[in-house]
């Protein structure tokens, strides 16, 4: 029955999908508020910080810190499915 329901789910998508003429608009939001965006960094930067270059500087920061937590986790996540192929 779930196979059913995410079988069903897929086709939905597939269909939205292809009705969807401007795909880049569609999805303009949700990337403009993905923490991988730069601008999503810059925007929460402290609104203390006056100077643009300084806002930046503090974007590209924080802009990186993401990043590599992300590699961090992907790193870890890599490591422990190597150990359980091993194990196995």
């Amino acid at each position: 029955m779930a196979s059913q329901h995410a079988a069903n789910g897929r086709i939905g998508a597939l269909e939205s999908w292809a009705n969807t003429s401007d795909r880049a608009a569609r999805t303009k939001r949700a990337r403009e508020n993905s923490p991988a965006a730069f601008e999503y960094h810059l925007a929460r930067v402290d609104e203390a910080v006056t100077d643009h270059q300084e806002r930046v500087k503090a974007a590209e920061a924080s802009h990186r810190a993401y990043m590599l937590r992300l590699a961090k986790a992907s790193a870890k996540s890599r490591a422990k499915k190597q150990a359980r192929n091993d194990a196995a």
